[in-house]
């Protein structure tokens, strides 16, 4: 009952949550058509886009911090960074409004205004990462609160590539045209790139991040992602139009910076969605997207940058493009080594998973011993040789007397410490060419080489045991070949000989011919 509640809850929640999207989506694109397509004109268009404006961005603001005061950890801080990051954007978009509203004068560029505009860009960065770093485990109830930090210096080095190789095909095709015809400043060539540089850096982080399919936060991703979306949309077109000098900006191209604060608090608004596995067949696609993003832009540029340099038919490359081309280079180059050294890595502790899981495999892992299958094998390894070759062995088994009584009085734990007791003094009794095993419960068994070294083996067992330990010993001897022997009947005949001793009385061996 409790669960269908809970699913109720959720339900409703979503339901209420699309309503109010709808509606403040709705308004948002009403106050952009009205002020774009003379239904508001003049001065009052003017104003109602600027205060539009203004109005999403502190909705934004108090979206994010109204909801972080219920939220947990990176849930919560992505909210209260966002919130920082659109209270600076609302301030420069207020000095902005400002400008036009009150002292009825064009916006000076740069102005105050980009300082708040651009102030976003930290904290939405900070706020991705956030996101980025909250990830489920293969297991769906657990959570990973942080990545390798390789990984995320791969996925900073990716973003750089990407965000390098993008500004170069921009400013090579357009950008830098636009900018050097307008004889800026250093300060306002500093923030005319600035505001697509930023850009790209915080969408590149979108989309690497959109291709990670255990980030928990995929609903808030999507919807800020849009977001930052809509105020780059914008920001580009408000660049481009003041690069040419137009006389003003036309509502329609700020749409982006109503609509993008907007999807931003919606994103703070957002409720958590249920984790579901995605298709193994869409992870794939998604996990060949995310190792080839970096290197498609990278293409591209290098291409173009091969044709001016080679055939000659434009401008010679200009400091802008030669900065970015190295840093992109020089991105790439640890990119790689950072790959490299994971691999290795990675390859060390595969090795080493795979020793662990052999040795696991075949020994006891309570005593350390090699284990009943392991000892057949070793078995039938010296039945082989003693076959073709005539080389001899013996085969001990040992077996512990009352040890039932040990686990009934003592307790499991007391009888497990007896049993490593028993394996540490059994290994001191044999040479390295011989093999000691735990072949299951109370018993164990030795195989020896050679004629007389098994029967010497076993007046040692006995002797190492002492009279605090009691076991009973079966020693079967293969000399001479014997063609009706095999792995098994010589272990049963060890283990006949092992009774007879316990029904002797135990403490004692019986050598079986």
């Amino acid at each position: 009952m409790e669960r269908e509640w809970g699913t109720l809850t959720d339900v409703l929640g979503t339901r209420r949550f699309g309503v109010t999207a709808a509606l403040v989506l709705a308004l948002a694109t009403a106050a952009s058509v009205a002020a774009s397509f003379d239904v508001v004109t003049g001065d009052a268009a003017v104003a109602l886009d600027d205060l539009a404006q203004l109005a999403t961005g502190l909705f934004a603001t108090a979206a994010c911090w109204w909801t972080a005061r219920r939220a947990r950890g990176p849930d919560r801080a992505w909210r209260v960074v966002m919130g920082f990051g659109m209270l600076g954007w609302s301030i420069g978009q207020s000095l902005w409004t400002w400008y036009q509203l009150v002292e009825e004068r064009a916006v000076p560029s740069p102005s105050p205004a980009d300082a708040g505009y651009l102030s976003i860009v930290p904290f939405a960065f900070v706020a991705l990462l956030v996101i980025g770093s909250h990830r489920r485990s293969e297991n769906p109830d657990a959570l990973l609160d942080r990545r390798s930090s390789s990984a995320r210096l791969v996925l900073l080095l990716d973003g750089l590539i990407v965000v390098g190789s993008l500004f170069l095909l921009t400013w090579t095709t357009s950008l830098g045209g636009l900018v050097q015809a307008g004889n800026p400043s250093t300060a306002a060539f500093l923030v005319a790139i600035a505001y697509p540089l930023t850009d790209l850096v915080l969408l590149v982080i979108v989309v690497v991040l959109s291709a990670d399919r255990k980030i928990v936060l995929r609903p808030q991703l999507r919807l800020l992602g849009l977001g930052l979306v809509g105020l780059a949309a914008s920001d580009s077109a408000f660049a481009y139009l003041v690069s040419i000098q137009a006389p003003e900006v036309p509502p329609l191209a700020n749409a982006g910076f109503v609509i993008g604060p907007v999807l931003i608090a919606l994103a703070a608004l957002a409720p958590p969605a249920q984790h579901t596995a995605a298709p193994a067949r869409t992870t794939k696609s998604w996990q060949w997207a995310y190792l080839l993003m970096p290197y498609v832009p990278l293409l591209v540029s290098t291409v173009l940058v091969l044709r001016r340099t080679l055939i000659g038919d434009l401008e010679p490359l200009d400091g802008v493009e030669i900065a970015c081309g190295f840093t992109v280079f020089v991105a790439v180059i640890l990119r790689q080594l950072t790959t490299i050294v994971d691999n290795t890595k990675l390859a060390a502790l595969l090795r080493e998973s795979e020793h662990t899981l052999a040795h696991q495999a075949h020994h006891d892992p309570l005593t350390g011993l090699a284990n009943r299958s392991l000892f057949e094998s070793r078995l039938e390894s010296a039945m082989v040789a003693h076959h073709e070759a005539g080389i001899p062995f013996g085969l001990l088994f040992v077996d512990l007397d009352d040890f039932k009584s040990v686990n009934d009085l003592s307790g499991h734990a007391q009888g497990d410490a007896v049993l490593e007791q028993v394996a540490r003094r059994l290994q001191q009794c044999i040479r390295d060419t011989d093999v000691v095993a735990r072949l299951g419960g109370d018993e164990f068994g030795v195989l020896v080489k050679g004629v007389e070294e098994p029967e010497k083996v076993a007046f040692r067992i006995l002797d190492a045991l002492g009279e605090d330990i009691s076991a009973s010993v079966g020693v079967v001897v293969c000399a001479d070949p014997d063609p009706e022997d095999t792995a098994q009947s010589v272990l049963k005949r060890a283990d006949k000989a092992m009774y007879e001793a316990k029904r002797d009385g135990g403490r004692g061996l019986v050598i079986h011919p």
